[in-house]
């Protein structure tokens, strides 16, 4: 059996990879629009832009009690250009995270997922105020994925139980 060489190896690799990071070449048919409109072949851009993952922290009594890592994606309206927020992106991400440690999207519920609802308005407002208004139709919270898994937060009223000790078979036999 013949084994090729560490170079030759390589370089079928690199052109594997190369072949599967080009797009595909079968199109499907499309129909030719007149007047200006996108013609066969030509594509718009998806107007959603997919935010890198955000490590936000939950903060509850002045603690750090958790952090989430957030997805999320803002969708543009029609006929605005995905290239706006070019560049942008780790400006918003800033933003979010400086705004998340001095008010926190704590829900009071929880300590493993963050308050949607100001999530997407405080990200609607960082985004209008870096490409201008009335260009995002939609912030999309995606996943929310917690650090750690902590037990929610006590009831105004009730006390907190405190985690059950672990105990092993020979521990029985000891007397507090």
């Amino acid at each position: 059996m013949i084994r090729p060489s560490p170079v030759a190896r390589r370089a079928f690799l690199t052109a594997s990879l190369a072949l599967l990071a080009t797009p595909a070449l079968a199109r499907s048919a499309k129909k030719e629009k007149k007047g200006g409109k996108e013609a066969e072949g030509e594509e718009a851009p998806d107007p959603v832009i997919k935010l890198q993952s955000m490590a936000l922290p939950v903060i509850a009594g002045g603690k750090l009690v958790n952090y989430v890592f957030v997805q999320m994606t803002v969708t543009l309206k029609p006929g605005v250009l995905v290239t706006i927020f070019e560049g942008k992106e780790p400006l918003l991400r800033d933003a979010i995270v400086r705004e998340a440690h001095n008010r926190p999207f704590v829900r009071p519920d929880s300590y493993v997922a963050l308050d949607e609802a100001r999530l997407k308005a405080s990200v609607l407002r960082e985004v209008n105020g870096l490409i201008g208004p009335g260009k995002v139709a939609l912030v999309t919270v995606v996943k929310q994925t917690p650090r750690n898994f902590v037990a929610p937060p006590a009831k105004p009223g009730t006390t907190a139980k405190p985690a059950p000790r672990p105990t092993s078979a020979g521990d029985s036999d000891l007397v507090p």
